[in-house]
């Protein structure tokens, strides 16, 4: 097991290393903002879901490079590596590519998916060897 986290250690490190880093400072605050949605799947599929949402408005340099993290699944021998927080929610938009509000598209920046693939042909040896 110490060999697997010394190498999941290793695609943190390379993820924190690709992650884009903005320029944006702020100071931040809790707003609430009106959500809107209709799911597609479940026991309100099909009915529109309205709900007051709170999302934290603070930006500093380097906040979504600093929530990588591995975590150990206890019980299931899993390893992950995730990104973001209840604060940093925008990073799965980071990763896969979101529209900004003039609906123009943004393409991924894959921090987190390139470093793993990159790495994962070295894991089986390193765990099985140290």
């Amino acid at each position: 097991m110490d060999n697997a986290n010394a190498a999941m250690d290793e695609v943190v490190e390379a993820a924190r290393q690709k992650c884009p880093v903005g320029t944006v400072t702020r100071d931040g605050k809790w707003v609430y903002q009106g959500v809107s949605f209709t799911p597609r799947t479940g026991k309100n599929r099909g009915r529109s879901v309205q709900f007051q949402g709170k999302r934290w408005t603070g930006r500093r340099p380097g906040m979504l490079r600093d929530t990588i993290r591995r975590v150990n699944k206890h019980g299931s021998g899993s390893i992950r590596v995730y990104a973001g927080s209840y604060k940093i929610y925008w990073a799965f938009m980071i990763e896969r590519g979101f529209h900004d509000k003039g609906g123009r598209f943004h393409s991924g920046v894959h921090f987190l998916q390139k470093p793993f693939h990159e790495k994962k042909k070295g894991f089986l040896n390193k765990i099985q060897n140290g």
